[in-house]
């Protein structure tokens, strides 16, 4: 864990609620994990009324946006075959699964950018967290294709978002730089992978920590709040 001075991005500490800010992104399964986690140490540390507030962090902006399977990214990024990046999915699918978590490996990849846009405007209606909630694990679990309009149109609606407002956006370009401008404001803060969480302006954890390490922090920053 990291306690640092926040910049002018991240959101100070009002007293309450205690804002957390999760930097974040679909395709990545440690962050999948991570926000688990989260949530469980949000209930385990009983710290009263908690925001959580998800950010936009692409870890690869260049992918390209027709989907291809998950062990052909991994081979195309770190070389080795097909196989062993089945082997790897197979390890983290474990892994998800241990924590009650449902895992595909046979789930598409592909560029992110829209799905966060569609977040952004989800936070505009306030219902950012769930519906990006329901969005990953529906991914995870392979049930849902993230990277096909209609099924963003859809989650975004069943979670608030007016249909016509999620195509409308899909449609140009709105959003985009507010996706672009929260992508330099976490390299702002340092991070370079994601999930990335920080806890009121003043204290961060780097990586899927364990459910403990959450709740810490959480501690550390209502402390140093008090």
């Amino acid at each position: 864990m990291t306690t640092f001075t926040a910049p002018e991005s991240s959101t100070p500490d009002t007293g309450s609620p205690l804002v957390i800010e999760l930097w974040t992104d679909l395709g990545c399964p440690w962050c999948y994990i991570g926000k688990h986690r989260l949530e469980q140490a949000i209930t385990t540390a009983a710290a009263g009324q908690v925001q959580v507030v998800l950010r936009s962090f692409q870890l690869d902006q260049d992918m390209a946006s027709t989907p291809v399977s998950v062990p052909e990214v991994f081979v195309a990024k770190h070389g080795g075959t097909a196989e062993h990046a089945r082997r790897m999915e197979s390890q983290m699918a474990a892994l998800a699964r241990a924590e009650g978590l449902p895992y595909s490996v046979d789930r598409p990849a592909a560029n992110t950018f829209d799905v966060h846009r569609v977040l952004h405007l989800a936070r505009a209606h306030g219902v950012a967290t769930p519906m990006f909630s329901t969005l990953q694990r529906g991914y995870f679990a392979g049930e849902l294709n993230p990277f096909d309009d209609d099924v963003l149109v859809q989650v975004a609606a069943d979670a608030g978002v007016p249909a016509e407002e999620t195509r409308a956006l899909l449609s140009g370009d709105t959003c985009a730089q507010a996706v672009r401008d929260e992508q330099a404001a976490g390299r702002a803060l340092g991070i370079t992978g994601v999930p990335f969480a920080v806890f009121n302006g003043t204290h961060a954890v780097a990586g899927a920590t364990h459910v403990q390490g959450y709740a810490t922090a959480i501690a550390q920053a209502r402390g140093a709040s008090a």
